[in-house]
């Protein structure tokens, strides 16, 4: 999240992707950085012992979401 509002900030558009166990602070991080309301994208947990193949389903999943942050809809 802290990178995503740093780019953010630096006026590029950026997406954060954060798996459940994480939102809890990834808004307590967004409210700190001043943008309380910043939108992000929440992916199933876990992700760091998933297969090439169960990321890339993840990532499929997750993508309209990212896309939809990126252009502003």
């Amino acid at each position: 999240m802290h990178d995503a509002l740093t780019v953010e900030k630096a006026g590029k558009p950026a997406a954060c992707i954060c798996s459940e166990p994480f939102v809890a602070t990834a808004r307590a991080v967004a409210k700190i950085r001043g943008i309380e309301d910043y939108p992000f994208v929440t992916i199933s947990h876990p992700v760091g012992t998933l297969e090439l193949t169960d990321i890339m389903e993840r990532a499929k999943q997750a993508l309209p979401q990212v896309l939809q942050i990126l252009l502003g809809k």
